[in-house]
């Protein structure tokens, strides 16, 4: 328990002060970041010999992250005004002139995070821990694991709060899909959309 939280320390103030030289607003940063699940394992993996692939089963419930609408106004027709939202400006990698904005939507038992960029906005995170919410997740939200891994296949990491489907982006990496696990059942989902 000590090493979890030393780690999520550690990863808060590296990520402030990476974040920091790019003029993002620290303290926007650090409202966001306990809205998600706290685990162990890494958003990004570089590479992962039991990657599930496209037109896998893990895959396709992947490429659902935009089921609540593809940018802010989507969202909020769908979804109402949210609980709380957050905004801050972080630098574009690709054209380091163009600030990109970050903009994360909170509600009862969803968050959601949108990237703004000069052509396109990004879901770029999705956290549901609701069962209520209408969507295609409720297939999964508080189902028995053995039905969830039934649906999925299964999982390539298997821990005994969460299930990890490690989805490969083609050559250049693979991201984590998380399934949080309570009394059985899958009782949180964590979507994080992989944008180079």
């Amino acid at each position: 328990m000590l090493k979890r939280r030393q780690l999520e320390f550690f990863t808060i103030i590296f990520a402030t002060l990476m974040l920091l030289p790019t003029n993002l607003l620290a303290q926007e940063y650090l409202k966001t970041s306990h809205l998600y699940p706290q685990t162990t394992q890494a958003d990004w993996i570089v590479s992962y010999s039991e990657s599930y692939r496209e037109n896998s089963a893990p895959y396709d419930l992947y490429e659902k992250i935009t089921a609540f609408g593809d940018d802010e106004t989507a969202i909020v027709n769908r979804m109402g005004s949210p609980k709380e939202r957050f905004e801050w400006k972080v630098e574009n990698r690709h054209e380091p002139e163009y600030m990109n904005t970050v903009v994360t939507l909170v509600y009862d038992g969803l968050v959601i995070e949108l990237l703004e960029s000069k052509y396109k906005t990004f879901v770029k995170r999705v956290y549901l821990s609701s069962c209520e919410i209408n969507s295609v997740f409720q297939n999964y939200m508080c189902k028995p694991i053995a039905t969830v891994i039934n649906q999925l296949g299964k999982p390539t990491v298997r821990q005994n709060d969460e299930l990890i489907y490690t989805l490969q982006h083609g050559d250049v990496g693979a991201n984590p899909m998380r399934l949080g696990i309570a009394n059985g059942e899958i009782s949180w989902i964590y979507l994080r959309n992989y944008i180079d």
